[in-house]
């Protein structure tokens, strides 16, 4: 079929241009990649900071002293801080600022006796004193936390019965002498048992939210945004040769041919298709050997993604194409075009955050559509049924502008 043979020779031409691979292949790559590594510590599922390096300094030697150590040696924070003791408050601090801790926290003498209540109750205040990194801007921002969540929780169990002991005693001539020496029982049962931490109350709650989620992998969002986006400078490009074959008169002379003028133009236009299908194709293969990217669990679901997306962004390419009155007029279009789509559309950051008209206007993009379609299947890990909206609208898209292009480009060759 002479359409058919006139997509492939295209095809074959395009991809035999070095510069064009360049920028159809290796620009996206290389920069998903810059991209990707700076945000590399997502997607290992760890945190971002490990081995945090702490010193702790216990001058108390008591109960709560170990408390401390105990949550900050937990398995909870065991790949977050790097904890060691040291019995020189002063040497601690001096290695903070040579660069080897980034925080001391100091359990001053006599802290558990001055905070426990007595036999009778009575209990003193006391503060455990923590020194950070001042050359470090997160570090201490977090080790800051965890201390003060300690502190919070066993403020919280002392004043428990410190709290009920008081507001009893008031009530004392109503509830009986028993009733009201409940804070001094307390008190006593707290000593008497040398507030032991075999079960530990303190510790950090983890609150999960939902189903466990797997860890972000920035790759499965910066690939398959640049892929959209390099895609739709080649669909423009594609679109403009058509005009440029019209200005060195070499399509004159095809269409002067047998072949009729639509098959012409539609051969053309299925070259750019072609390529789309290859270049992202090419895409998918490199990105998943090079950076472990996964697709998805559809291969359906992605075929038809891809399929679309191309026959939508080709379209779209030829429509605009063949409205301009030359090649020049084309190119600058077809760049606009695919930069304000790529910002809108969600090639460079998510854009379901997007509100308003800016939101409206995103819509109307194909990248936009594109990549709802594709994170569903790489983030999410969703199926058939959860691109059905963005396959609707991509369908529609890239049918009407190939008709229109189509109709476009026919009348305006046809003379």
């Amino acid at each position: 079929m002479k359409t058919l043979e006139i997509a492939i020779k295209d095809t074959l031409t395009r991809f035999r241009d070095w510069k064009a691979l360049a920028g159809m292949l290796a620009a996206p790559l290389i920069i998903s990649a810059m991209i990707g590594l700076a945000f590399g510590g997502l997607s290992s599922g760890e945190a971002p900071l490990q081995d945090i390096p702490m010193a702790l300094v216990d001058l108390d030697q008591g109960e709560l002293g170990q408390a401390y150590y105990d949550v900050l040696t937990s398995p909870d924070l065991e790949t977050l801080i790097a904890l060691e003791r040291m019995q020189d408050a002063e040497a601690a601090k001096a290695r903070i600022e040579s660069g080897e801790l980034r925080a001391v926290l100091v359990i001053p003498a006599g802290f558990s006796d001055n905070v426990i209540p007595d036999n009778e109750g009575n209990s003193g205040t006391a503060s455990v004193e923590l020194y950070t990194d001042p050359a470090a801007s997160v570090s201490p921002v977090i080790i800051k936390s965890i201390v003060e969540r300690i502190s919070a929780s066993i403020n919280t169990l002392l004043l428990a019965g410190q709290v009920s002991g008081e507001q009893m005693a008031q009530y004392a001539p109503l509830l009986g002498q028993e009733m009201a020496r409940l804070g001094e029982a307390i008190g006593a049962e707290l000593q008497s048992s040398n507030f032991t931490f075999e079960d530990p109350p303190l510790g950090l709650e983890v609150v999960t939210t939902g189903e466990d989620e797997e860890p972000f992998d920035p790759f499965a969002f910066f690939i398959p945004g640049m892929a959209v986006f390099f895609l739709m400078f080649s669909m423009f490009e594609g679109s403009r040769s058509i005009l440029q074959e019209e200005r060195r008169w070499t399509l004159q002379r095809l269409i002067s041919t047998p072949t009729s003028t639509w098959q012409i133009i539609l051969g053309k236009m299925g070259g750019t298709f072609l390529t789309g299908l290859l270049q992202f194709a090419v895409l998918v293969i490199s990105s998943s050997v090079l950076f472990g990217v996964s697709w998805g669990n559809s291969i359906a679901g992605l075929l038809i993604m891809v399929v679309l997306t191309v026959f939508a962004a080709s379209g779209m390419g030829a429509m605009l194409t063949a409205f301009s009155r030359n090649e020049n007029q084309a190119g600058v279009v077809g760049s606009a075009v695919s930069l304000v789509f790529g910002a809108l559309g969600g090639s460079f950051f998510p854009a379901d955050g997007l509100t308003g008209i800016v939101n409206i206007a995103s819509r109307l993009t194909v990248n936009r559509w594109a990549m709802e379609g594709l994170l569903a299947l790489t983030v999410e890990r969703g199926g058939l049924a959860d691109i059905q909206l963005p396959v609707l609208v991509l369908a529609g898209i890239g049918l009407v502008t190939f008709v229109l292009a189509l109709l476009v480009f026919q009348k305006r060759f046809v003379k």
